[in-house]
């Protein structure tokens, strides 16, 4: 599975994202791995400089083999915080989809 992270410029400070993510989907997707081809994730920060409550972004995208992309949307007070949330939130997501068998 490959996974793709797109940074928005306003996302500063934590560049070693691609890496947290893979782990965290590794650990969040086990057992769901080997029928995707790829996760897509966006990371941004919606207020970029004025700041806020929960104003990180991560959007994220599985592609099923053979089915139809499922996407899901977490935001939280910062980025690892946020790519955790989204994570739990694709692995539920997945798992009602790829029951529909």
């Amino acid at each position: 599975m490959q996974v793709i992270l797109h940074n928005h410029d306003a996302v500063h400070g934590f560049e070693s994202a691609q890496e947290f993510a893979e782990d965290v989907l590794n650990r969040a997707l086990k057992g769901k791995l080997d029928r995707l081809t790829r996760v897509e994730i966006w990371v941004s920060d919606e207020n970029s400089h004025k700041g806020g409550v929960d104003d990180k972004r991560c959007s994220m995208e599985a592609h099923p083999k053979g089915r139809k992309p499922v996407g899901v949307k977490n935001f939280a007070a910062d980025i690892p915080a946020a790519i955790r949330g989204a994570a739990t939130k694709l692995s539920h997501a997945l798992e009602h989809e790829l029951h529909k068998e």
